[in-house]
């Protein structure tokens, strides 16, 4: 399992782990990203508030009042353990640390990283999701960062066409967060997902996986570390058929081989599976991984359900891959 890469949250570049320096303000642990943003670190998790205090001091010397957040300039923060260096996906110990990104608003490229006031219902939303209005819903998503939680809800009655129809928005709705370099809302994102998936949650993400899977296949680069932790969760039987859809996704953009480990038995088992869709799906990513294991006609006909182009359509096995 690799280690996930400690990224930039505003460019999504990989940052060194920052450094002790005596500054002008004290002892400040902090680095710098080549786009700009600065970066302050507060191991304990106890003194937050001074560790933000430092970062505005940094980026402005002359007194934390000449800044104005969310005008000029943005703070983006993320759970974070100094010792390690790594960001903290879930917190399971007693105390986590903080990493404080700081940056001047100002156009780059075509991209202007500002707060847009604009905002959008979400009946409105759900209407754009509908139709499959993609170049609209990407705009509405960047003004309403609500839009993701909206996707979520749409997706929970796994038997509806507009639970597909959020599922494949997802990826759209990604697409532009990431153009925006606002990564971390979709970083919450999969926490929020992953814990519907939980015992605690009731298990209530049937298709969180999909939804996952959209967000990683958007810039498999900025999210390596979810790519085992989503395969993992096929270990839960309800969430099997989601995670099988979410891999094979990813299937198209990476070599699953760098990231997981997939077992050929494990996957010839799951041809016994009552499921349809879990059976022909398997078979799929047997093919996909390149298994040395022979599809019987009875599985290679196992009809299959798949979303094309707004619609859900039913084929068979062997058709099914350029779907999926």
């Amino acid at each position: 399992m690799r280690r996930e890469p400690v990224v930039c949250l505003f460019c999504g570049r990989v940052i060194t782990p920052p450094q002790e320096e005596i500054t002008e303000i004290g002892e400040v642990i902090y680095g710098k990203c080549e786009c700009g943003a600065i970066y302050v670190c507060e191991p304990t998790g106890h003194n937050q508030g001074e560790a933000l205090v430092q970062a505005m001091l940094l980026v402005s010397p002359e007194g934390i009042d000449k800044i104005e957040l969310d005008v000029d300039f943005e703070l983006r923060e993320r759970d974070y353990n100094y010792r390690t260096h790594q960001y903290v996906y879930i917190k399971n110990w007693f105390f986590t640390g903080r990493l404080f990104f700081l940056k001047a608003l100002k156009q780059e490229g075509d991209v202007v990283i500002e707060k847009m006031n604009t905002k959008i219902t979400k009946k409105d939303f759900i209407h754009l999701v509908e139709n499959r209005e993609f170049k609209k819903i990407k705009e509405a998503s960047v003004k309403n960062k609500n839009s993701l939680g909206w996707l979520i809800s749409l997706s929970y009655d796994k038997e509806s066409l507009i639970s597909w129809k959020a599922i494949e928005a997802m990826g759209y709705v990604a697409e532009s967060f990431i153009k925006a370099q606002d990564i971390e809302p979709l970083r919450n994102t999969i926490r929020k997902l992953l814990w519907s998936m939980s015992d605690e949650s009731g298990g209530i993400g049937w298709r969180a996986a999909e939804l996952i899977g959209e967000i990683v296949y958007s810039e498999p680069s900025l999210f390596e570390d979810i790519i085992p932790i989503l395969w993992s969760q096929r270990e839960e039987e309800s969430f099997l058929e989601s995670v099988l859809r979410s891999i094979l996704k990813l299937s198209h953009k990476i070599d699953l081989s760098e990231y997981i480990e997939i077992s050929c038995d494990e996957l010839e088992n799951l041809l016994k599976h009552k499921n349809n869709e879990i059976k022909g799906l398997s078979a799929v990513l047997i093919k996909k991984a390149k298994c040395n294991i022979a599809l019987s006609e009875d599985v290679k006909k196992t009809p299959v359900s798949v979303y094309k182009n707004g619609e859900v359509i039913t084929v068979m096995m062997h058709e099914a891959e350029k779907f999926l």
